[in-house]
């Protein structure tokens, strides 16, 4: 029987979720760049209410590229990170903080 109407866990919920448990962040916190980098890109397109696949035509790339890009799997340029900024209707912004 297929379901109709449901879904997953959004990111956002299972962050907040696992947040609540200090080694999980301390972890995050200690996460490679390019973690970090992953879960953000998931959320903002999450939260533009997009699919891996819609984003992905919006770049004119494959979906699994988007998905290697939110496993953390995929070395991502700062040209891809503000093209995909774009497209969710958004700005890239960076910095760098002082340890």
């Amino acid at each position: 029987m297929k379901r109709r109407g449901r879904r997953g866990t959004t990111l956002k919920k299972y962050l907040a979720g696992e947040m609540k448990d200090a080694e999980f962040r301390r972890l995050y916190a200690e996460a490679d760049v390019e973690l970090r980098v992953a879960l953000e890109v998931a959320k903002a397109r999450e939260a533009a209410r997009m699919t891996q696949g819609q984003l992905a035509r919006a770049l004119k790339t494959k979906q699994q590229t988007i998905s290697r890009i939110e496993q953390g799997a995929q070395n991502v340029t700062v040209e891809t990170l503000d093209r995909i900024a774009r497209a969710l209707k958004g700005r890239l912004q960076m910095r760098i903080v002082a340890s």
